[in-house]
């Protein structure tokens, strides 16, 4: 038996754990559906949960300062809605676009979590112009209330627009865009709940409809539901809600209670009668662009429930390639049915332990699926060998099996935990969780994988037992020559220029792999894509706006009223100066930027006075048009932001602007009472990320492959078991990460896992033919060429198995219309297959320079 070969502790280990498996089966089987039971029912209840403090690696100074000025200046987390003309239909000064800019700022505004003290639009009391007239200023809203479309009143709009220099930041360079600008809060003030960004994005996207459909929908209560009246307006929708499910949706609404606490209801659609209505504000001459993290999440949330085809697309993709393997529907449906538990269990831990599942985060079922199915396959081939080779009855073949493959099994999902696990040590919490995911369902694998299959499959009943084992002989005999022509491969010679080969591609992906940029190497969001409406949104404010659709703050951090201080000022209006001409950036803004116009404006507008005002007096008058609702200073005047809006957050981009800002502020002129400190806005939180992941990404994979180490040594016990699963492994990370290169893929939060991931997966492949290999050598005192050709007879074909199911199940994922996903299922494609072909090609090669080995190998007979 093998595993007495390993020692004392795994003969224990099976003399101790088999009895209660196979003694008590249908006790054992009660336990596992009940628990199935009970899991499944907890992953019921589980719901998609995004946050953007999420993606924001807490412990960076970025993020710390971020956290420090949020409450006064905001955290980055902005939503941005633009109202455009459409082409050839005139600019935004007609009665019809502005009513419909109204109509889309009041929405903004009582939109749930919305900082109704952070929106900013042509509408609002927070952007005002200035003009200098005889006697001094006049100044006010640029669309005064009561604002009533006539011609004059159009043109002084206009007017009022140019004086309020808005052009480029609310309004578009073409004046045929005006924007509403909002900042949202991460928990919603009114129930002190984390703010729902998927809901959140579909308001917006109510916005949406709510100006370009003509019909809307009005659901009104039946009769009187929960203290809420009959006849009562619940929900107007802009879609029609009719459908195949549209009678089990449910409404929330508000209800003001007698004490004048307000109370969220829902109530089912069976309650409501539909009456269908033109929409008074559907205006056909206008689109409507909306981009922010919320959307973004909505977006990619409703993407993902594509994720659902797609699992049953792979379900059905491996139980094909199991059925063809093993030769038979129903066989194969047992190492298949107990990887979809191990999801179902995955799922359901989750949520025990207070999880949500992140739109992000949606492909690690697939995963747990990819490593279930992995071990299924190699249970379930060695419980058909015993069948087939040794003519042993179900029961029988399930314990052998069970003896054999126990160790190593466990050895190799302990060594896949302690991987995941290294990925913890990445501070960002949305990758954090989808390791505490993946370790969830690793543990639910060890259950249903090493004692539901086994048990499972002692049940199995052949009925005809000889046709059975003839196909398995047939398909054994076909694949006879293969695995003895890879034994060559055990030949010292032959070895040696194996090892030399993958050396040389090995050397020359490490090359390549020192192009690989960290971060985002394209426009746009890349969780969707190019085409996507999102994308389309960006690329359309990021081309009319001068702001650009990404900003970066920087804070400087003063003496109290520092906004007075001439130096103070100078210095905060060249930094905006040199960052206005730096590479990559569109526009910048500051108080003290704004200053130096205002100062032209009491200078009769001569551009020789657009220049700050030496003067604390000058300074006075000059900053006290600026409140602090702005978001250009706060209360004492010690902190004043500089808006910093760059072209795109590619990765290179990001660097250089950072750069930039820190040589700035090492030229030798800083002032010993201004410090300027970085950083907030989506760029920031980007460049903190990008700066964690360059700082914990080698980190990672030292102790990702250290675990892999002493989980191997401790298995195995010999340094040459380290080198033939460990060596493979690496070389195919390497590669990875050229292949990444060359397809243009950056290593950002989504794909910094997979190297992990794939690791984790591809390690089982050299534990199960190592720990072949090591059998027929040491136990059996085999040849080592004939040893290697009976571990691929017994184990080969289902790594081959193995890795063409784990690639056929994801690479369905190049279908998504996540990029971010097509970009994953690219890459473990290639893993999957990788470190199969590695692992069969290496390992032999290494073996025959670190195991011994008979002089005269005679070939194993099928």
């Amino acid at each position: 038996m093998h595993a007495e070969s390993k020692g004392w502790f795994a003969t224990l280990f099976v003399r101790l754990t088999e009895p209660l498996i196979f003694s008590k089966r249908p006790l054992t089987l009660s336990v596992i559906t009940l628990l199935t039971l009970f899991l499944g029912y907890q992953a019921s209840n589980l719901k998609l949960d995004a946050g953007f403090e999420k993606q924001q690696p807490k412990g960076h100074p970025y993020i710390q300062v971020l956290k420090k000025y949020q409450d006064q200046f905001g955290g980055g987390n902005s939503v941005l809605l633009a109202v455009s003309q459409k082409p050839g239909k005139g600019d935004i000064y007609n009665g019809r676009f502005l009513d419909s800019l109204k109509s889309a700022t009041d929405a903004v505004f009582y939109t749930p979590g919305v900082d109704r003290t952070r929106i900013s639009s042509l509408y609002t009391p927070n952007v005002r112009f200035l003009e200098a007239v005889e006697g001094g200023f006049r100044g006010g809203n640029v669309i005064p209330s009561g604002f009533v479309p006539t011609d004059d009143a159009l043109a002084t709009v206009r007017d009022n627009v140019s004086k309020a220099s808005v052009i480029g930041r609310l309004v578009s360079n073409d004046e045929r865009s005006a924007m509403v600008v909002a900042e949202l809060v991460d928990k919603d003030p009114r129930t002190h709940q984390q703010l729902d960004y998927i809901e959140t994005a579909h308001r917006f996207e109510t916005i949406r409809s709510r100006l370009l459909h003509p019909k809307m929908y009005e659901l009104k209560l039946k009769q009187d539901y929960e203290g809420i009246k009959s006849g009562d307006l619940i929900a107007t929708l802009y879609e029609d809600p009719r459908g195949l499910l549209g009678r089990f949706k449910s409404y929330t609404t508000t209800v003001r209670g007698a004490d004048g606490e307000v109370s969220e209801h829902k109530v089912p659609a069976r309650h409501l009668a539909m009456n269908e209505v033109a929409n008074p504000e559907f205006n056909p001459d206008i689109d409507v662009e909306i981009i922010g993290f919320s959307k973004v999440i909505g977006d990619v949330a409703d993407a993902a429930l594509q994720v659902t085809a797609f699992f049953a697309i792979s379900v059905l993709l491996v139980w094909l390639v199991l059925s063809y393997y093993m030769g038979s529907l129903v066989v194969s449906l047992y190492p298949l049915s107990c990887g979809v538990l191990a999801v179902i269990w995955e799922l359901g831990i989750l949520h025990l332990a207070g999880y949500g599942l992140d739109p992000f985060a949606i492909l690690v079922p697939f995963l747990v699926l990819a490593i279930s199915v992995s071990h299924g396959i190699q249970i379930t081939s060695f419980w058909l060998l015993e069948v087939a080779d040794r003519g042993l009855d179900s029961f029988a073949a399930s314990r052998a099996t069970y003896r054999r493959l126990v160790i190593p099994g466990i050895t190799a999902l302990v060594t896949n935990i302690i991987g995941f696990g290294t990925i913890l040590l990445i501070p960002i919490g949305i990758v954090q969780e989808m390791a505490i995911n993946a370790m969830f369902g690793l543990l639910a694998v060890i259950i249903c994988k090493k004692i539901l299959l086994p048990c499972l499959l002692s049940y199995v009943k052949i009925k005809d037992p000889q046709r059975f084992r003839d196909f398995q002989n047939r398909r054994d005999a076909k694949l006879k020559p293969i695995w003895n022509g890879l034994a060559v491969l055990t030949n010292r010679p032959i070895a040696l220029s194996i090892l030399a080969a993958f050396g040389v591609l090995w050397v020359a992906s490490g090359y390549v792999a020192r192009d690989l940029q960290v971060g985002e190497l394209h426009a746009g969001v890349p969780a969707l894509k190019p085409d996507s409406r999102y994308n389309l949104d960006s690329e359309f404010i990021s081309n009319n706006y001068a702001i650009g659709v990404d900003v970066l703050q920087v804070y400087a951090a003063t003496k109290t009223n520092g906004c007075i201080d001439y130096d103070v000022m100078n210095r905060i209006n060249r930094f905006g100066w040199y960052m206005q001409n730096t590479a990559g950036v569109v526009s910048t803004t500051s108080l003290a930027g704004l200053d130096k116009v205002v100062w032209g404006q009491y200078n009769e507008n001569n551009p020789r006075w657009q220049q700050l005002p030496r003067s604390q007096d000058g300074l006075i008058l000059a900053g006290q048009q600026f409140t602090t609702s702005t978001g250009l200073l706060n209360d004492d005047c010690s902190v004043m932001p500089t808006y910093i809006f760059t072209a795109d957050h590619k990765a290179t981009t990001i660097d250089h602007v950072i750069s930039a800002i820190k040589q700035f502020d090492n030229d030798g002129m800083a002032l010993p009472d201004l410090k300027l400190e970085l950083a907030g806005g989506n760029v920031g939180v980007m460049a903190a990320t990008n700066d964690v992941i360059k700082k914990t990404e080698f980190t990672v994979l030292f102790w990702l492959y250290l675990a892999i180490s002493v989980c191997v040594i401790a298995s195995f016990q010999s340094i040459a078991g380290l080198v033939c699963v460990v060596v493979p492994l690496a070389a195919v990370s390497v590669m990875t990460y050229a292949i990444m290169v060359f397809l243009g893929i950056g290593e950002t939060v989504a794909t910094l896992p997979v190297a992990a991931f794939a690791a984790g997966i591809g390690v089982d492949y050299g534990i199960y033919i190592y720990s072949v290999l090591e059998e027929n050598l040491k136990s059996k005192h085999m040849p080592l060429r004939q040893a290697y050709a009976d571990t691929l007879h017994q184990t080969g074909k289902a790594v081959i198995v193995t890795a063409f199911a784990l690639s056929a199940s994801v690479a369905t994922w190049m279908l998504s219309g996540l990029q971010f996903q097509v970009d994953m299922g690219i890459l473990l494609t290639i893993m999957f297959m990788a470190n199969a072909f590695a692992a069969l090609l290496m390992l032999p090669a290494f073996a025959a320079i670190l195991m011994k080995s008979a002089p005269q190998p005679v070939l194993v007979t099928a």
